[in-house]
């Protein structure tokens, strides 16, 4: 559409008059993401519009809109059919990502959240990337899909950025909830359809950037929004920088990308690509500069694998301060420290998850042989009540036992998921 040009600068205002900072909405965790039935206490949104077929569950709606202008806009609605399975559509990020849009420009109601809901997709459907059902995307990787693909145009070239692709059902939501970013997205190849992966809505360790790319066109719509001229430039400069940047693996094993080591005094280190580019590379902007840079060295791409030191915020800390003392011991010694953890810890979690299985397996064949037991003590006063004699009380004994060994096992089993949940979360808040 065309964009209405930005009016004069008026003279700054008042304090009293600035801007405030935004105010975002609380996200609770979604308890009914997948389908269930027989519930009867499902809302819908009815004011202004009802929206029939959005349903929101009790614990979203206290969460995130009870206590907010938008708690009046939902009533309970009469209970579904018994055979009726419903989710919660406040579990769909999309959902999700307009309701925070309207609730941090105070929209005055919820009709563009249930018009997101039941948004129609064209013939290729939703994002590839939502499918939880895909194996890919349980592993939390992106799947190649064969479908017509986006990319964003570059208004001062009159090119396609082809670093990055997106489906049309991200493309169609960007454009409901920002109408001022509509046609920001071409086709590519002439509409047609091409394997390709969607680098927006992704999850796993990839998930990160592509809420990087997405902030970025927020970023956009609001700035049309507040001076009526779109400039998608920062948005095409930022793609054109990271997209050709294969994302941190965040601990996991990494091959065939350049890695960052320091080989001569720090043997343990190593660093990916995004992890330099982020934390390292502005340190060739500082003066002076720490002699950390010139011990660095780059390699390229091999089939070896190594691990990032540079991924998580402690990690990062760490090669701060070394960088600015230059204390090579102690930044050994805590690498050194942290990478005998870790492998103590995996070890750890391998045992005990070789323990949890090995007393699930023995549950499960006393509870196997509780049922045998059960069985034949049935038949056995079954065969009695046959006969012309009294029939003796059911003998339970072989039932209760292997009833009580199963049920012990179990409680075993459980006490080592929670050993592990303790170990995990002990790795985290100390270690990681």
């Amino acid at each position: 559409m065309p964009l209405v040009r930005p009016p004069p600068q008026s003279t700054s205002a008042p304090p009293s008059q600035a801007p405030q900072e935004k105010q975002f909405p609380t996200l609770g965790v979604c308890s009914r993401t997948n389908y269930v039935a027989g519930l009867d206490d499902w809302l819908h949104i009815t004011s202004p519009k009802h929206f029939p077929d959005f349903d929101l569950c009790p614990d979203c709606y206290n969460t995130s809109f009870r206590n907010t202008r938008y708690g009046p806009c939902f009533s309970t609605v009469p209970p579904k059919p018994a055979n009726t399975s419903t989710s919660c559509d406040f579990s769909g990020l999309w959902v999700r990502i307009a309701y925070v849009w309207l609730f941090s420009n105070n929209a005055p109601d919820l009709t563009l959240m249930g018009n997101v809901a039941a948004i129609q997709h064209d013939e290729d459907g939703p994002c590839p990337n939502l499918n939880r059902e895909d194996p890919e995307v349980k592993k939390g990787g992106n799947p190649a899909v064969t479908r017509r693909w986006y990319c964003l145009h570059d208004p001062k070239t009159n090119t396609l950025v082809e670093d990055l692709t997106f489906c049309s059902g991200c493309v169609a939501n960007v454009n409901l909830i920002y109408p001022c970013l509509n046609g920001i997205f071409r086709l590519v190849a002439n509409g047609q359809k091409l394997p390709a992966t969607c680098d927006l809505m992704t999850l796993g360790n990839a998930q990160a950037r592509g809420f990087q790319y997405f902030d970025c066109m927020v970023e956009v719509a609001e700035k049309t929004m507040a001076t009526g001229t779109r400039d998608v430039s920062p948005l095409v400069e930022y793609i054109r920088k990271w997209a050709a940047i294969p994302f941190c693996k965040k601990g996991d094993i990494v091959t065939g990308e350049r890695r960052y080591s320091l080989p001569s005094t720090v043997p343990d280190f190593t660093a990916c690509e995004e992890c330099y580019t982020r934390h390292i590379q502005p340190l060739l902007d500082t003066h002076p500069q720490p002699r950390v840079l010139s011990q660095l060295e780059s390699s390229v791409p091999t089939n070896s694998g190594f691990t990032c030191d540079l991924y998580s915020p402690r990690l990062q800390q760490y090669f701060q301060e070394y960088s600015t003392t230059n204390n090579v011991q102690s930044y050994r010694e805590k690498l050194t420290a942290r990478n005998t953890k870790l492998q103590e810890t995996k070890m750890q979690l391998q045992r005990m998850k070789q323990e949890h299985q090995q007393l699930k397996t023995q549950s499960n064949m006393h509870m196997n042989m509780m049922r045998v037991e059960q069985s034949s003590a049935m038949m056995s006063s079954m065969a009695w009540t046959t006969s012309r004699w009294s029939a003796p009380p059911v003998d339970w004994r072989g039932v209760n036992s292997q009833l009580t060994q199963g049920n012990e096992l179990a409680m075993k089993a459980a006490m080592v998921l929670d050993n592990m949940a303790l170990l995990e979360k002990e790795w985290k808040e100390f270690w990681e």
